[in-house]
C-alpha cells in the first residue's frame, strides 16, 4: 500500500514539474506546422528611444517602400519617422531611391525599452523568431510579439491590448488567433503560470495582409465595409492635398487626385488606382508621377500600372513635401511694386475726368548750379497752376527746390488704400469729399459704401463695392458719375 501511494506522489510530482514547466519553455520546431529559431537583431540608440533593427541584404527588384511594407511597426504608426530613422541608421546611403542588389542595410522595426532585450554582445540581441506554415514562410513575427513573465493573480484577458478585446469583455477572435500564434504550445490561454515566458501581441499585427488573410468567411457586408474603411485610412488629407497641389504648380504639372483609374490584366482581372489616396501629377511633357504613403500601393497594382505608363516615377509623399519646400527655398520672392500700382489708378481715375494727365513728366530744376530733371505726374489745370504728383522718387533738397516754383505738389506715401489715394488727389483738385454717404429711397435712409466728390456741377461717386439697385437709380437721378478703378486696387 505504502508503494502504492510513493508511486502516485512520484507520478503526481513528475506531471506537476512538466506542467508548470511547459509555459516557459519557447514554441517547439516539431510542433505540427510550426518552425522556432533565433535570430539576431541589432539595438541602434537615437534620442531617448531604443530601436530593434533586422538587418538586411538588398535583393534584385528590391526598393525600399517595398521592403518597408513588410517590415515593422513604425511604417504603419509614422512613415516619415521610419524613413527618418532608416536614413539616420544606414549613412552609407545618399540616395535612398537607389538601393543597389547586395548591399548591407538596417531596416528600423519598432522602438522598445530599454533592457526589454538581452543582449548578446554590444548592440545585438537573439530573438526567437516563429514561423507558422499557414502563413508566409519568410515571416517574422518579431515586431509584433513582446516578452512578458507571468506573475502572481495576471491572466491573459488582463494583459492583452484592449484592441485585443471586445466590447463586452473577453479576448476576441482576431486577439486569440494573435496570441496563439505567438504562444504555439499554450493550448488553453486560461492556464497559464506564475513565472511562465508568454509573448503579447501587438495591434499592429491586425494590420498585416497575411494576418487577415487568416480570417475568412466574411459577409459581403463585412467586405465592402472594410474596404470602405481602408480607402477613408489612406485617404489624403486637406493639408497635404493643399501641399501636392502647389508642388504641381511649381513644376509645371496637373494632380488627378479624384476618381478611380482601371487597370485591366492579360489574366482578366483588373487592378484599380484611387486617386483620393494615391494621386498622379501629370507632366506637361506627358511623364507622370505616382505619389504614395504608407500601404495604399500594392506591387500587382505597381506593375499594372508601370505596364500602361512607362515614364512613371514613383515619389513618397514625405519626400514631395520635402522637395516642395526646396522649390519654395529656391523660388524668389516677387516684391510688390507699389510706386506702379500708384501710378495706374491715378492714371485711370483721372481718365475719367476731364483732366489732362501727362504721367511721366519731366520737370527741369536747378540744385547746386547743376541742371537737373525730375519725373512727376502732371495734371494739367486752366484755372490755376498745375498738380504734380511725386510718386516717392523725389525727395530731399530736390522737392525743396521744386516746391519753390509755380507748382503744386503732393506726395504719394506708402501704404494708403485705393479710397484714400482718390481722396487726396481730388481734395487737391479742388472737390469736396464725404466717404460712404446716405440717400432717401422713399422709404428708408440707405448708405453707399465709396467715396462722392463735388466739384460745381461735376459730381462722381467712387464705390469700394458693387452698388444695389437703389444706390445706382440714386445716382442716376442725381447725375452723379460713377467711376472704377479697372485694375486690381490695393488692399482696403
Amino acid at each position: 500500500m505504502k508503494k502504492y501511494i510513493f508511486l502516485k506522489i512520484f507520478v503526481f510530482t513528475v506531471f506537476a514539474i512538466n506542467a508548470c514547466a511547459a509555459p516557459s519553455l519557447l514554441p517547439k520546431a516539431n510542433a505540427r506546422g510550426v518552425k522556432t529559431s533565433y535570430k539576431r537583431y541589432s539595438i541602434f540608440r537615437y534620442k531617448d528611444e531604443d530601436v530593434l533593427c533586422e538587418p538586411y541584404i538588398v535583393n534584385k527588384d528590391d526598393w525600399l517602400y517595398k521592403i518597408f511594407r513588410k517590415k515593422g511597426e513604425i511604417a504603419e504608426k509614422d512613415f516619415p519617422h521610419f524613413l527618418f530613422l532608416f536614413k539616420e541608421i544606414n549613412p552609407q546611403i545618399s540616395n535612398i531611391d537607389a538601393i543597389e542588389p547586395g548591399i548591407h542595410i538596417l531596416i528600423p522595426l519598432k522602438t522598445v525599452k530599454r533592457g526589454e532585450y538581452d543582449q548578446s554582445s554590444s548592440g545585438n540581441v537573439d530573438v526567437p523568431v516563429i514561423e507558422f506554415s499557414t502563413i508566409p514562410k519568410d515571416l517574422d513575427l518579431t515586431p509584433f510579439i513582446k516578452k512578458h513573465k507571468i506573475k502572481k493573480g495576471e491572466n491573459i484577458s488582463t494583459l492583452i491590448d484592449k484592441e485585443f478585446l471586445k466590447k463586452g469583455g473577453g479576448i476576441s477572435n482576431e486577439g486569440l488567433k494573435a496570441f496563439q500564434l505567438a504562444n504555439p504550445n499554450i493550448k488553453n490561454i486560461n492556464i497559464v503560470y506564475e513565472g511562465a515566458d508568454i509573448y503579447l501581441p501587438d495591434p499592429s499585427i491586425k494590420s498585416q495582409p497575411w494576418f487577415k488573410s487568416l480570417f475568412q468567411g466574411k459577409t459581403t457586408q463585412d467586405k465592402i465595409k472594410g474596404k470602405k474603411q481602408a480607402l477613408e485610412k489612406f485617404k489624403i488629407d486637406a493639408y497635404k492635398l493643399i501641399q501636392l497641389r502647389k508642388y504641381s504648380s511649381l513644376i509645371g504639372g496637373t494632380l488627378l487626385s479624384r476618381g478611380i483609374m482601371y487597370f485591366p490584366e492579360e489574366n482578366g482581372s483588373t487592378q484599380v488606382l484611387d486617386l483620393s489616396s494615391s494621386p498622379v501629377i501629370e507632366s506637361r511633357d506627358g511623364s507622370r508621377i505616382l505619389i504614395i504613403s504608407g500601404e495604399n500601393v500594392n506591387d500587382e497594382l505597381l506593375k499594372s500600372v508601370q505596364a500602361y505608363w512607362k515614364d512613371l516615377k514613383i515619389q513618397l509623399m514625405s519626400e514631395t513635401i520635402d522637395k516642395l519646400k526646396s522649390l519654395i527655398k529656391k523660388k524668389p520672392v516677387k516684391k510688390r511694386n507699389r510706386t506702379l500700382e500708384y501710378k495706374k489708378i491715378v492714371e485711370i481715375l483721372l481718365s475719367q475726368t476731364d483732366y489732362d494727365y501727362i504721367p511721366d513728366a519731366r520737370i527741369p530744376f536747378m540744385l547746386n548750379n547743376i541742371n537737373l530733371e525730375a519725373s512727376f505726374g502732371r495734371v494739367i489745370r486752366e484755372d490755376t497752376t498745375d498738380l504734380l504728383i511725386n510718386f516717392g522718387n523725389v525727395y530731399g533738397s530736390a522737392l525743396e527746390v521744386l516746391g519753390k516754383k509755380e507748382f503744386e505738389i503732393i506726395s504719394i506715401t506708402p501704404r494708403l488704400t485705393s479710397l484714400e489715394l482718390a481722396r487726396k488727389l481730388f481734395s487737391h483738385l479742388g472737390y469736396t469729399i464725404w466717404e460712404n454717404p446716405s440717400f432717401f429711397t422713399g422709404e428708408a435712409v440707405e448708405s453707399i459704401n465709396g467715396l462722392y466728390a463735388l466739384k460745381k456741377r461735376d459730381k462722381f461717386f467712387l464705390p469700394v463695392k458693387p452698388l444695389s439697385t437703389n444706390a445706382l437709380n440714386y445716382l442716376e437721378k442725381e447725375g452723379i458719375r460713377i467711376l472704377s478703378i479697372k485694375s486690381k486696387p490695393l488692399a482696403e
